[in-house]
């Protein structure tokens, strides 16, 4: 703006001290991409949000936007408002010095468009009864952050005429210094400053997702494989990934020996590209693992949930750019029926009174079982005295651990003569609610009986 002041035959330096126009927001913003681009899903040449809602440039380039330029009026009617918007990151003094570009409120650019001035001026003009004056514009800046808040700096100044020196501003477009009439009409009638747009300095984002390729697994073990997938969704910038970790398993891109939970693996800290710069495929970056889920440390009916972390730096030195998703396996049975056994040993030489060994075996490695009856079909209940039971040393309910068995014995009166052969049922459940009977709990034992006169 001081090269224009100067173009029109001023000495001075301008000075900028009034603040009567400012320039408040930049609003309604487009961010120019290739039309149809990566960037542009539907089609309108304007930049599409991020997965943050963010619109972005890459750090100390050049980008290109439109905006509607809001400038509010603080003093009296002023004349012939200029727009000036540094180019160049600008500094200290808005775009009073340095590169910049040069705009002025006319009736094509501008929705509040008003004129004050007769004859030839085309220029537009701000009173209390029209205030803020918009401006749309289209330019092309620098995308720099000063004050580190990860946001576009867009360093300004605006220009203004007061009444008696208020001449014709007939100049729509900016071509020459000496040409363009938006200029203040004094040193002191303008004014700088620094604006902050919602355009922010790109820092790429990942998203993880990862699916358990074996769904279940059985309560006796076996192996499990989780898919991994990792997008990047910056627009220029690649991620590396720094970090690939499981909550239960630890590095996903070790195995056994470096990593003795994990059998298997072809994850590595890749290097993903950006989604506008990826003509290998490699956006998401996928691989797989393979762990295996030992025995008897779950249940049936269980839900095995780790969650895998990914973390990741950026080309612009952003670092611990990190997400991460969980995957479920459930525990299925795995039952294994237990047994029952039965012998008969006569207790006298006349085979009256018999003695019967029982004995119930857990088979499973892993489920704990619980005896709740034990029945002979000719002598009832042989967990308790009565009838023909004579003694006995069997009780229930009788837990039993994984591959452990119980034994216990009762004694039985017959008082027939001849082959006597009787049954014992059992009835039993396991910890996974597995109820057990006959046959597999269920065994017989044979007693002859003879009688011998003298």
């Amino acid at each position: 703006m001081q090269d224009v002041w100067k173009a029109h035959g001023n000495s001075q330096n301008l000075t900028c001290t009034a603040n009567d126009v400012t320039l408040s927001s930049a609003g309604n913003i487009c961010v120019h991409v290739t039309q149809g681009g990566p960037q542009d899903t539907n089609n309108d040449g304007c930049q599409d949000p991020n997965p943050q809602g963010q619109f972005t440039c890459v750090a100390n380039q050049l980008f290109t936007f439109t905006a509607d330029f809001t400038m509010p009026l603080t003093a009296q009617a002023r004349y012939d408002l200029g727009l000036y918007l540094a180019t160049d990151g600008g500094g200290s003094d808005g775009a009073l010095t340095g590169s910049c570009e040069a705009n002025v409120v006319t009736e094509a650019n501008s929705p509040t468009f008003i004129n004050n001035d007769a004859g030839l001026d085309i220029c537009g003009d701000i009173d209390a009864d029209h205030t803020p004056q918009v401006i749309r514009e289209t330019v092309t800046v620098m995308c720099a952050d000063t004050n580190n808040d990860s946001k576009v700096n867009l360093p300004w100044c605006t220009s203004w005429r007061q009444p008696g020196a208020n001449e014709v501003c007939d100049s729509a477009t900016y071509t020459a210094a000496a040409t363009f009439d938006a200029f203040p009409g004094s040193p002191s009638k303008c004014n700088c400053g620094d604006l902050n747009i919602d355009i922010f300095l790109e820092t790429a984002s990942i998203t993880v997702v990862k699916d358990a390729v074996t769904p279940t697994v059985s309560e006796a073990g076996g192996e499990v494989t989780y898919s991994v997938a990792v997008t990047n969704h910056a627009q220029v910038s690649s991620v590396t990934l720094d970090s690939l970790e499981d909550d239960l398993y630890g590095d996903i891109t070790k195995k056994t020996p470096d990593n003795p939970l994990i059998s298997d693996t072809n994850c590595t800290l890749a290097t993903i590209p950006a989604e506008s710069n990826d003509p290998g495929g490699q956006n998401p970056y996928t691989c797989q693992f393979t762990v295996a889920v030992a025995s008897g440390v779950h249940d049936a009916g269980d839900t095995i949930t780790d969650v895998v972390e990914a973390c990741g730096s950026d080309d612009f030195g952003h670092s611990n750019l990190c997400d991460d998703d969980p995957a479920d396996v459930t525990v299925l049975d795995a039952s294994s029926p237990p047994s029952l056994t039965k012998t008969a040993t006569a207790t006298q030489t006349v085979a009256v009174d018999v003695q019967f060994s029982v004995g119930v075996s857990n088979t499973s490695s892993f489920d704990t079982l619980t005896l709740t009856s034990l029945t002979d079909d000719r002598f009832g209940d042989i967990t308790t005295v009565q009838g023909n039971v004579l003694s006995t040393t069997c009780t229930v309910p009788q837990v039993i651990v994984p591959s452990g068995s119980y034994p216990c014995s009762f004694v039985g009166r017959i008082s027939a003569t001849g082959l006597h052969t009787n049954v014992v049922t059992g009835a039993a459940t396991d910890d996974d609610g597995v109820n057990y009977g006959a046959p597999a709990l269920q065994d017989d034992a044979d007693v002859n009986i003879t009688v011998t006169f003298p």
